[in-house]
């Protein structure tokens, strides 16, 4: 499997260009099949696992599980398989249980129980010990906590750098603007600046007026095409398998009708290419999208076209309950997209 480039900084960790994302393994998917899509990502070259402490605290009540019972299973498959030192896995805090007698919701009152630093670090303990292991990968703060400042918590992620306990801090489910001042914090404090970001993105852009704070909206490109050191990283990339399903309603925040034709479209380059839907999503978020704001730097002197094309690094997290599933995700690996084809995909 193709390599990718995680920085924050001068700090670098290679991981594999597709991330699989476990959330499901441990909590409705068996030990068995979840050891077999294990098995079999590893198989394929992939080394980059996704997970959360939390995962598993959504369904206590309807599966009988528990927060990090994902962590919990790939640190039973690490250690079964005695491949922890081969591997990077990112996991996340900040959205467990404020309070365990309520439930977690993702509205508010969400319960979340935030970023704050004795929180970050309690579970960043909790999910080492799960994991099995002395440090991980990439350690995202889940859900921005909007009670606190965005230097703080910069500040917070960026000293489990300095301890070694964690190689790339991320944030997930942030806005913009927020991510830009705790780069901008971190980097003229000296610490290591957040160079993992996770928002869900899939082919769709939100409906114009929505509040996009989870998601990449076309700031969120502009805002990562001029930051060499942050990579995206997309979650539901396939929107749960609605673009492989056009039968199925596209999920709000997309349901506007400039999300259905840019399926159409989608759908035509997967005919031509005789891919799926679901790979062209995946190979457009690998090859990059790119920034389509109308006013770059060097446009006073030159037409937009005849500038360097900003391409933002990311990488896609994908998730499967059945091997079906990480197999046809593997594919868009080997699926290549002309300058004609990401034309098509960058238009707004």
């Amino acid at each position: 499997m193709r390599t990718r480039t995680l920085r924050s900084g001068d700090r670098a960790l290679e991981v594999s260009a597709l991330c699989f994302g476990i959330m499901n393994l441990g909590v409705d998917v068996d030990k068995d099949d979840s050891y077999a899509l294990l098995d079999r990502y590893f198989e394929a070259g992939g080394r980059f696992f996704d997970t959360a402490a939390n995962y598993g605290a959504w369904t206590e009540e309807s599966l009988g599980t528990r927060a990090g019972d994902s962590e919990r299973l790939l640190g039973s498959w690490l250690a079964d398989r005695g491949v922890a030192g081969e591997v990077v896995v990112a996991t996340k805090c900040g959205a467990g249980k404020r309070e365990a007698g309520r439930p977690l919701a993702g509205e508010g009152p969400t319960n979340f129980e935030g970023l704050d630093a004795a929180v970050v670090r309690r579970e960043l303990a909790g999910s080492l010990e799960r994991l099995g292991l002395e440090r991980v990968g990439v350690y995202y703060g889940h859900v921005d906590d909007r009670r606190l400042g965005a230097t703080e918590i910069a500040d917070t992620f960026s000293a489990l750098v300095d301890e070694g306990l964690v190689a790339i801090p991320g944030l997930s489910n942030t806005a913009t603007w927020r991510l830009a001042i705790a780069r901008e914090h971190s980097r003229s404090t000296g610490g290591a600046p957040f160079g993992a970001w996770q928002q869900e993105h899939s082919i769709y852009w939100p409906r114009p007026g929505l509040p996009t704070t989870t998601l990449v909206d076309t700031e969120a490109i502009d805002y990562a095409a001029d930051q060499p050191d942050l990579t995206v990283l997309t979650y539901s990339p396939n929107q749960r398998g609605q673009l492989v399903r056009p039968w199925m309603s596209v999920r709000p925040p997309y349901d506007h009708p400039g999300s259905l034709e840019r399926l159409r479209r989608v759908h035509e380059i997967a005919h031509e290419l005789g891919a799926t839907a679901g790979q062209i999503a995946l190979a457009w978020h690998l090859a990059g999208p790119t920034s389509r704001m109308q006013r770059p730097a060097g446009s006073d002197v030159s037409a937009l076209d005849a500038l360097p094309a900003r391409r933002v690094a990311m990488i896609p997290v994908v998730g499967a309950r059945t091997l079906a599933q990480l197999e046809e995700s593997l594919g868009a690996l080997d699926v290549t997209l002309s300058e004609a084809h990401r034309a098509v995909l960058d238009g707004v």
